[in-house]
């Protein structure tokens, strides 16, 4: 059987985390599809986006903001992620070539069918959404 690996440039195509991104190419090579995703989901939810341990001695029972505190901590990966993805609908021209490519790909069925209408209408809400949440909106 032959191994395959992914540079931090291969993740970062389409995850822009780069974090995630050094951790899953140090992580290569794969010796199957499945090792691949088994790693992905242990870098992804143990180191990406996970507490480290010297947040959780900072936070206590008493702090009426702990919810907070761990969102804060917990999302960064994920937000870098988000924050590099490009919205739903026509791509922007400040969007990175590749991450653009593969938007382009990702949503090639929808946007074929979209008429003028549909698609001013991606844009409209995209930019109500990233105004009232300040990220991009993904499905």
């Amino acid at each position: 059987m032959t191994s395959f690996s992914w540079t931090e440039e291969d993740v970062l195509r389409c995850c822009g985390s780069k974090r995630f991104a050094k951790e899953l190419a140090s992580a290569s090579p794969f010796s199957d599809l499945h090792h691949a995703i088994q790693s992905t989901c242990r870098i992804w939810f143990n180191k990406v986006a996970s507490l480290p341990p010297s947040s959780l001695l900072s936070i206590t029972l008493a702090d009426p903001f702990t919810h907070l505190l761990i969102l804060q901590i917990d999302v960064v990966g994920w937000l870098e992620a988000f924050t590099a993805h490009p919205p739903i609908g026509p791509i922007s021209p400040s969007v990175s070539p590749s991450i653009s490519q593969w938007s382009k790909e990702e949503q090639s069925a929808a946007m074929a069918t979209a008429n003028d209408t549909t698609l001013q209408e991606l844009v409209d809400w995209n930019i109500r959404y990233q105004e009232k949440f300040g990220v991009v909106f993904l499905i």
